[in-house]
This record gives C-alpha cells, structure tokens and sequence, in this order.
C-alpha cells in the first residue's frame, strides 16, 4: 500500500511539475540567455541513456550548433520533453534519432522514434494538453499527456514553431525551429 501511495505521489508531483512549466512558458518571457540546442539535446539523452538501455533503442545523434536566447530552464526543459517522448512512446528494440543545427535564420532541433503507427490526423491533438493517443496510455504511468503542450508553448513564448508529422512505419518525427542567436 506504500508504495502505491508514493507512486501516486510522485505521478502527481510530475503532473503539478507539468502544469508549472506550461503555465511559466505561456508568460511574456523577462529576459533571455545563450543556450546551445545541442548541449541540451546532448544532456537530455544522458539523463535518458538508463531507460534507452533497458529498452534496448539505438540512438542516432548529429548535434551541430543550434544557438538561441531565452528562458534556459523552458528550452532545456523542451529539449527534454521531445527526448523523453521519444524513449517513452517507443517499442522495446526501437530507434531515436535527435538532430540540432542551423537553417538560415532558425536554430532547429529534430526529434523522431520508431513507436506505434500513429494515424496523421491525430498528430495534431498531441500538442493539446492532457491530449493522448489511445485509453492504455491515459491510465498508464507514462506522463500526464503535457509533453508536447509544453514543447509547443515554450516555442511559441521564444517566437518559434512545433510541428510533427506521423512516419509511415510507425513513429513520430517533432520539428522546433526557433530563432537563432546570432551572436
């Protein structure tokens, strides 16, 4: 029973931890500082690296320079989200890749796996909050459905996008393109 309790517990402190970071991303940002897209990616998957092991993924990484200003703990805490997507709503066996670079004006950071076919008119309800792709996974302990609302409300709060689109074999391929830091 204790540990049922302390479950519950910590579920909900991730969903009130959640709910903060999504509301903090919504307000007008004060002020900005340097961040490299690709550090953050690069400690996303270290802190990842435990449960990319127990599932047995292949991790595939090109980390070039994607530098941008703004709030540093609501980019990292983006960055995270889409790594964190993409280990949690996987197939034991499966892939992630994670790509940061530049495009023109933009600083670009791709997140994909190779989970569960996902039909791709329910790729756009995946940036709602509480939003979440079938029953199992709503009662699962597998989040609290704020990831991508979060990855799409940070973008927006540093004047960029959040797009995904459904891969045919199964999966999900996240863009976030931000303005780059031209310093």
């Amino acid at each position: 029973m204790a540990g049922r309790v302390l479950e519950a517990n910590q579920r909900s402190e991730h969903l009130i931890e959640g709910l903060l970071t999504l509301a903090r991303s919504e307000r007008q940002l004060q002020a900005g500082e340097p961040l490299d897209l690709a550090m953050a990616a690069a400690d996303a998957l270290e802190v990842a690296a435990p449960e990319v092991g127990r599932l047995g993924l292949r991790v595939s990484r090109v980390l070039g320079a994607a530098p941008v200003t703004g709030d540093r703990a609501l980019l990292e805490r983006l960055v995270a989200n889409l790594v964190e997507n993409a280990v949690r709503h996987n197939r034991p066996g499966g892939w992630v890749e994670v790509d940061t670079g530049r495009a023109g004006p933009l600083a670009v950071v791709r997140v994909a796996n190779g989970g569960p076919v996902i039909s791709p008119d329910q790729v756009a309800t995946l940036f709602e909050p509480f939003r979440r792709l079938n029953a199992d996974r709503t009662g699962s302990d597998r989040g609290a459905g704020l990831g991508l609302s979060i990855v799409r409300s940070v973008a927006t709060a540093h004047g960029g996008t959040a797009t995904a689109q459904a891969l045919p074999d199964g999966g999900l391929e996240v863009r976030v393109e931000l303005p780059a830091d031209a310093r």
